[in-house]
């Protein structure tokens, strides 16, 4: 073989590692490593030291992107604890207004009912129908009626609050006025002296019909209901 060739050929090297032994005697021996094993030893090294790197890269970043995560998280947490405690003070704000605004309503049922049920009472026709005592007895009417007699001085009055429906002149006496109560009931007043009403009026309890005088002393009452002649005696309060 020339030298030439000899020149191209690849030189090829052994590495020698030598062991040594703790005998006694202090002998060494040689281990050969073939160059290319070393070679790929070392490939497979440097390839698990970059995987590893790789590796350990991709969990730090996984690692920062879970703390991230968890420190949105958090704050997402303490937002919803924010909005959940400003909600519960808002409901119990309105849950205090509804309380009172629930008692104010009720309050005002109330007063509204009672209104109504003085004004209804108010408008029943249970009141005597002159300013002071009177005589009384039975007329002897084809109509129930009762005749009142007072005193000079002393006033014909409402019996009950209503609207003067109508005032006409009658044949037993002069003059007839007639109240509606607006709940079915109308009383009627019939006295001989000069009205103090008209017609539309509204008047309440005790209202000034007729001024009794010298010539008008006798009332003939009586009341309706639903436009059916009723005894007056069943409604009249007679404690006056």
């Amino acid at each position: 073989m020339s030298g030439s060739e000899n020149g191209k050929r690849k030189r090829r090297f052994n590495y020698t590692i030598m062991l040594f032994t703790d005998s006694k005697e202090g002998s060494i021996r040689q281990l050969r490593i073939d160059p290319g094993v070393l070679e790929s030893l070392f490939v497979v090294l440097l390839a698990a030291i970059i995987i590893l790197a790789v590796v350990n890269n991709r969990r730090g970043d996984m690692i920062t992107a879970l703390k991230e995560e968890k420190q949105k998280q958090m704050e997402q947490i303490e937002a919803l604890e924010e909005e959940n405690q400003n909600l519960v003070l808002l409901h119990d704000e309105l849950s205090e207004k509804v309380t009172i605004l629930s008692d104010t309503i009720n309050q005002k049922v109330e007063q509204e009912e009672a209104k109504e049920a003085e004004d209804a009472q108010a408008h029943m026709p249970v009141g005597f129908p002159m300013s002071s005592s009177a005589s009384m007895q039975m007329a002897d009417t084809e109509d129930p009626m009762v005749k009142l007699n007072g005193s000079e001085g002393a006033s014909i009055v409402a019996s009950g609050a209503g609207t003067v429906l109508s005032i006409t002149t009658g044949s037993s006496y002069l003059h007839c006025v007639r109240i509606d109560h607006g709940n079915g009931y109308v009383s009627i007043y019939r006295n001989d002296g000069e009205v103090m009403v008209r017609e539309g009026d509204e008047l309440v309890r005790g209202s000034i019909i007729f001024v009794i005088g010298e010539e008008n002393t006798e009332l003939g009452y009586q009341i309706t209901y639903d436009e059916k002649y009723m005894e007056p005696m069943e409604l009249l309060n007679i404690d006056g």
